[in-house]
């Protein structure tokens, strides 16, 4: 029952301004959207209407499965939460993991196209950082308080991946106006960005599915 609690708060405490995934305002992000849904479903107890969120984002599931993708497959991770019997907890902690995987996307999609269309990439990054303030950062900031009780002086995981969020979006480039200001992306800088935020979502959320994992 703690569990169930502490992912719920977690959860739904940010609110972040404005990102964008496939083009969308952060508002009509159909993923966010869904998370939503099954956020307040799972509140609820409502394992039908969680369902039916999951059912919208199927294809969602479907890309991160692909070989040319992250070839990852949440597929039975995700029933398995959504099935009779499963908690709360359980509910929740899978659609984390599906944000998380979605967040990991953008950047593979970035890296792969090395960063070639400026507007693009900054979309896909939007999209990333939307899905770890929604999904991620509480229980982020959450390890951060552990780690400094038993060491004031531990470093904040949080504070590192907003500020890798910013090197991130630095090493995008700029298009420029009426041909001023335009500068070249960095797909080195993002890399190196985006590796140190994946790696403290992996060090806080061992549990999750992983690229490299096996769904379960």
């Amino acid at each position: 029952m703690l569990r169930v609690r502490v992912w719920v708060v977690v959860l739904l405490c940010s609110c972040p301004s404005l990102a964008w995934g496939y083009g969308y305002g952060r508002e009509d992000d159909p993923l966010l959207k869904a998370f939503q849904v099954a956020v307040t479903a799972a509140q609820s107890k409502d394992v039908a209407g969680a369902r039916a969120a999951l059912e919208g984002v199927r294809w969602q599931v479907k890309e991160l499965k692909q070989a040319e993708d992250l070839g990852v497959d949440l597929g039975p991770r995700l029933e398995a939460a959504h099935a009779e019997g499963a908690t709360s907890a359980q509910l929740l902690e899978s659609w984390a993991n599906l944000l998380y995987l979605a967040l990991l996307q953008k950047f593979h999609w970035n890296l792969q196209e090395k960063l070639a269309d400026y507007h693009t990439s900054r979309a896909r990054l939007e999209s990333a950082v939307a899905y770890y303030e929604s999904a991620l950062a509480g229980n982020v900031r959450k390890d951060d308080l552990r780690r400094r009780q038993a060491d004031p002086k531990a470093p904040s995981r949080h504070e590192d991946v907003m500020a890798q969020f910013s090197a991130a979006r630095q090493a995008l480039g700029s298009p420029g106006l009426f041909g001023a200001g335009e500068r070249d992306p960095d797909p080195a800088a993002f890399r190196a960005a985006v590796r140190r935020i994946a790696g403290h979502l992996k060090a806080v959320f061992p549990g999750f599915v992983h690229p490299g994992s096996k769904g379960r």
